[in-house]
């Protein structure tokens, strides 16, 4: 996740001189952090996806307004979530693509690893409910597919 974001990042500060970036990190719980916090925090195992999103969603209300603002939200995930969190991850992630111009969901899956005990709840899963040309998903499994996914 940390290469894809990485570039990201570097693609779009290379692009764009006006651009404010916020960094959202969560497991069970979300925080705000800084660049540095962000591309150098571990793993606490849990997911819990709308206790990020949740924090977004807060974010843009408060200080990105959708009339002054264009808003681009990416989201980068091994996939899994709580199957409990399933409904309440829908309902946010629905608001934030419907207040971006583009919401981007990647999901990183390693070739021959079974990263979500719960497929059916698995996110890309899931999202596929809300994709539309304002929501788009794109998975990789190895380095040569993070590439082609900005495209």
């Amino acid at each position: 996740m940390t290469s894809f974001y990485f570039l990201l990042y570097h693609f779009i500060r290379s692009k764009y001189e006006q651009t404010e970036i916020v960094f959202v990190s969560h497991d069970t719980n979300a925080q705000e952090v800084n660049e540095e916090q962000f591309f150098s925090r571990g793993n606490s195992g849990g997911t819990l996806v709308s206790k990020g999103l949740e924090l977004v969603s807060e974010i843009i209300n408060q200080r990105y307004h959708p009339n002054s603002w264009n808003i681009y939200c990416f989201q980068c995930s091994d996939g899994d979530n709580w199957p409990d969190d399933t409904d309440k991850t829908l309902t946010v992630a629905e608001k934030i693509r419907d207040v971006s111009q583009l919401f981007g969901y990647c999901e990183i899956a390693p070739e021959g690893e079974k990263s979500s005990w719960f497929e059916e709840t698995r996110l890309s899963k899931v999202y596929e409910r809300l994709t539309n040309k304002k929501m788009k998903i794109v998975s990789i499994t190895s380095k040569s597919d993070i590439w082609p996914s900005f495209k």
